[in-house]
């Protein structure tokens, strides 16, 4: 096949979606457009599935969507094999419809230089909501965008000489003609695109035969026209007086593939817009309030407007556009009021829309009510665990504070409720011998207030002075294998109380009374290890005031033992102590003789 040009009839469905801007003010549409604001079109997809798919069988096995698709540039997912494996197997596809949104200003451009055709065409841009139904649900809908061309030849070229009504899924985004079309025109414009636009493509698409009918267009194909089909090919489409595509339908030889309908319309399928004022709230002595609503729609009827479901307004025409302002009767007493509102147009469409209104209270000028009070405290110098609580109530109730001594905050503004304890817990530790009070100060929504004082009074330490070491050991160095040694600790207290001793940070002996000024003697155990030992002793009074004293103990290895002096040699010690001997005998038996 020769090809000089690359062409994609899914551009134009792209170029269709791109969004716009909406002017603020427009004319008229052109007369050539044959839709107006709010219409409702929606189309029926139907497969043929008769006899087993037998005329879908054949057309598949001649290869016919991938050669059209080839020909006419048709993307892969909107060829017919894919459309009808879609529908087969998912049920896709089945009915589409549009909405028109917006009809913008005319046009003149070369809206299609981007497949190779520079002409200029006056056309219109519509906006419409899409949406798609089928078996499983609907799709989220998005908005649409067509051209509608001035006349026929421009609409034979939008339609790609024809070349979009291979697919049902390329034909619909050019589902809008203009409303004075002649069919003959458009034939004869479309048949000179066949053979020479995709003629130039491929000639087999010169083939191709496209007839006017009363009401639309005919596209023939015979036998092996597209080379490879068996059939031959007919597509009918036929549209409304005002050019709205109707219905299209393709055969394969005798045998219909599918159609593609319009099977609903609806002259206004749209409801009013409306803006939407927020809920607001007013004092109960408000004067000349209002709500103002503005809606929108291109048939305007009627409005009513209601007080708690109560009318204040009864039906009163609106304008497309125009304020409609609502004046609140002055008076209401307090507590929520909703004002609604009800546009409707003259096709019975509608929307709805309510504003809440809150009428404050009367003045409040009362005072909270403190029900239970705090209670004053009296506890000891080492007391835990104390609280005061307070409750209170009132209409409005708002947020508390507590002070301590009359300026320190020690809770910032909370929250309150009605009848629920408030409950401060008093830090541990407090030192003060004199009283300390606590000032709490409940406040409504409107400023009113309350304030209590409660205090705390702590008993005086009886005893803060600790024990007085009196004698104190000085640290000992020893030799391995030492016996007998020990420290000697001396305190004073008027309270004295126990003692404890640690070797080494290790509890050696366990509390202990002790005599204020008796000695403490602690025998140091014997066969300590190498090295330095920390001794600490604590004495404590019996209100838990405490001193601490610490010795040393030095353990080092045993001095070294004399050796024996170098002997003479050949002098042996035992013949030394021998001949002393000998002596000594011969000495006493001298001394004998002489007496």
């Amino acid at each position: 096949m020769k090809k000089n040009k690359i062409i994609t009839i899914s551009i134009l469905a792209s170029l269709l979606l791109v969004p716009f801007m909406i002017p603020a003010a427009k004319a008229a549409p052109a007369s050539y457009v044959g839709v107006a604001e709010e219409e409702y079109y929606k189309y029926d997809f139907t497969l043929n599935w008769a006899s087993g798919h037998a005329a879908w069988t054949g057309f598949l096995a001649d290869g016919m969507s991938d050669t059209i698709g080839d020909l006419f540039q048709t993307p892969t997912s909107e060829r017919l094999g894919a459309v009808y494996g879609s529908w087969y197997q998912w049920n896709l596809n089945s009915m589409w419809s549009d909405t028109i949104d917006t009809i913008l200003p005319e046009n003149t451009s070369d809206i299609l230089a981007v497949y190779g055709i520079p002409n200029n065409i006056t056309y219109t841009e519509i906006s419409t909501d899409v949406a798609l139904w089928h078996i499983y649900g609907s799709e989220p809908g998005w908005v649409g965008s067509y051209n509608i061309v001035n006349d026929s030849a421009s609409y034979a070229l939008l339609s790609l000489y024809g070349g979009m009504a291979f697919s049902p899924m390329t034909l619909r985004w050019v589902a809008f003609a203009p409303n004075n079309m002649n069919w003959a025109t458009f034939a004869a414009t479309a048949q000179l695109g066949m053979t020479n636009y995709w003629g130039g493509l491929d000639p087999l698409a010169a083939n191709t035969t496209v007839t006017a009918l009363a009401d639309g267009y005919s596209i023939y194909v015979p036998i092996a026209g597209f080379e490879n089909n068996t059939k031959t090919i007919t597509i009918n489409a036929t549209y409304t007086s005002t050019g709205v595509l109707n219905k299209t339908t393709f055969e394969y030889g005798a045998d219909l593939l599918y159609t593609y309908e319009l099977v609903s319309y609806e002259f206004d399928a749209v409801s009013p817009v409306t803006t939407s004022p927020g809920d607001f709230a007013v004092t109960w002595d408000y004067t000349g309030e209002k709500i103002t609503w503005t809606a929108t729609d291109a048939h305007a009827g009627n409005y009513t407007i209601t007080r708690d479901g109560t009318p204040v307004v009864n039906t009163t025409p609106w304008v497309n556009g125009t304020p409609v302002t609502y004046n609140i009767t002055d008076g209401l007493v307090p507590g929520d009021y909703t004002f609604e509102i009800t546009f409707t147009d003259n096709y019975t469409n509608f929307i709805a829309d309510s504003v809440v209104m809150t009428v404050g209270n009367y003045p409040d000028v009362t005072d909270p009510v403190i029900t239970s009070n705090a209670t004053d405290l009296v506890v000891n110098y080492d007391y835990t665990g104390q609280t005061f609580s307070w409750t209170a109530t009132d209409a409005n109730p708002g947020t508390y504070t507590i002070k301590r001594n009359g300026s320190l905050v020690v809770v910032s503004a909370t929250a309150w409720t009605n009848s629920t304890p408030v409950i401060y817990n008093i830090g541990d530790g407090i030192t003060a011998s004199s009283t300390t009070t606590y000032e709490i100060t409940f406040s409504d929504l409107v400023g009113n207030s309350v304030s209590h004082t409660a205090s705390l009074t702590i008993n005086t330490h009886p005893d803060p002075t600790p024990p007085v070491v009196t004698i104190n050991p000085s640290d000992l160095s020893v030799l391995v294998g030492y016996t007998g040694e020990s420290f000697t600790w001396a305190a004073t207290d008027a309270n004295a109380g126990t003692y404890t001793i640690t070797l080494d940070g290790t509890i050696d002996v366990t509390a202990t009374a002790w005599t204020s000024g008796t000695n403490v003697t602690y025998n140091i155990p014997d066969g300590l290890a190498l090295g330095s030992h920390t001794f600490v002793i604590t004495f404590s009074d019996t209100y838990g005031n405490t001193v601490s004293d610490s010795a040393l103990v030095i353990i080092n290895p045993a001095e070294d033992t004399p050796s024996a002096p170098p002997q003479i040699p050949g002098f042996d010690p035992l013949i030394v102590i021998g001949i002393a001997a000998i002596s000594s005998i011969g000495l006493i038996a001298l001394k004998k003789k002489k007496k």
